[in-house]
């Protein structure tokens, strides 16, 4: 038992190091504008079932249930690379459960928003939420709020810059509403055209 719960620490230990370094590299490669992206269309309704299921077996060790609303009407296909939107939607899925409370929740719903050729990504939780002086630096690099690295000691403060690079890479915008004690909420938006798409990889610094 003893040695089960070593290796399991040791474990757990190299993944958070192997999180902190691809983070570091991530960014590096963002801000020589070497990234990499490689479009291609998808159904972003599957997409995101895909990335709950992933998600499911984290948020039952967090006892947080995981809920997604539907679209009442089918959304257009996206023009997206896979790989680094499912690096959002992980790192925003993934924070919404940690920094949740237990028994609390997560909603994550998807809209064609009206009369613009956007669609919106939400991922609403029940958690700590945000203080207020933190807002404005909250997808700068290598930030964190307090109240955040009280309750998770682990954390690069990378990710929320991460995904703010990807999506405005796609085209889109990402931001957050929160109120403190009460939950946030996480919105991403993704063109419908891929002409709004930028043609190439820029930085989206602080």
């Amino acid at each position: 038992k003893e040695q089960r719960e070593l290796v399991e620490n040791t474990v757990g230990a190299v993944n958070r190091l192997l999180k902190i370094v691809n983070d570091i590299l991530d960014v590096a490669k963002i801000e020589e504008g070497q990234f990499g992206y490689q479009f291609q269309e998808i159904d972003i309704v599957n997409f995101i079932e895909d990335a709950l299921t992933q998600t499911q077996p984290v948020a039952a060790q967090y006892r947080v249930k995981l809920y997604f609303e539907r679209p009442s009407a089918p959304l257009p296909k996206l023009n997206v690379d896979v790989q680094k939107i499912g690096m959002v939607l992980s790192n925003l899925l993934d924070n919404a459960v940690k920094y949740n409370i237990p028994n609390g929740e997560v909603i994550i719903r998807a809209e064609k928003i009206a009369d613009k050729p956007y669609v919106q990504v939400s991922v609403r939780d029940t958690g700590i939420g945000i203080p207020p002086e933190a807002m404005q630096k909250l997808f700068s690099e290598f930030f964190r709020a307090d109240n955040a690295v009280k309750v998770a000691v682990e954390g690069t403060g990378l990710g929320l810059y991460i995904a703010k690079n990807i999506i405005r890479r796609h085209g889109g915008k990402i931001w957050v509403e929160s109120s403190l004690n009460r939950g946030s909420v996480f919105s991403f938006t993704l063109p419908t055209n891929p002409e709004l798409i930028p043609v190439k990889e820029f930085l989206y610094g602080d």
